[in-house]
């Protein structure tokens, strides 16, 4: 038997949208860790020890009141602190193009327009009674 491979799943390509909530090292940590990398290969990328890496992460934490790194990302998220670059905003235009070609348009439309009309107590008791 061999070693199951992880699945590998396509990252996105984040940056940060406001430098000016975390330090510059600390904002490199954290923009790398929500494109998906692990301690280990942003400490590889950025010339740091893992140790360093999870330092950074957990004052990060700290500071966005995350209880985890998934959480941290997830309010970096909700805070305004990442964008996703404009090739990923263009390849998601690109994708609905087709969807957004096949619905019908309101002027083709053969249905009746919808009217409102109000119902009163006689005729709501009328139907539960």
């Amino acid at each position: 038997m061999g070693r199951k491979l992880k699945p590998t799943y396509p990252r996105m390509l984040v940056e940060l949208a406001d430098t000016t909530l975390l330090p510059p090292r600390r904002g490199q940590v954290v923009m790398l860790a929500a494109r998906g990398m692990s301690a280990k290969e942003i400490a590889r990328d950025l010339g740091i020890s893992p140790d360093t890496v999870s330092w950074h992460l957990d004052e990060a934490k700290g500071q966005f009141h995350a209880s985890s790194r998934v959480d941290l990302i997830s309010q970096g998220w909700m805070a305004g602190l990442f964008r996703a670059r404009m090739l990923t905003w263009a390849l998601m235009v690109f994708a609905m193009a087709p969807a957004l070609r096949s619905r019908p348009s309101s002027i083709s439309s053969t249905r009746p327009p919808v009217t409102a009309s109000r119902i009163g107590r006689t005729q709501i008791s009328s139907q539960f009674a």
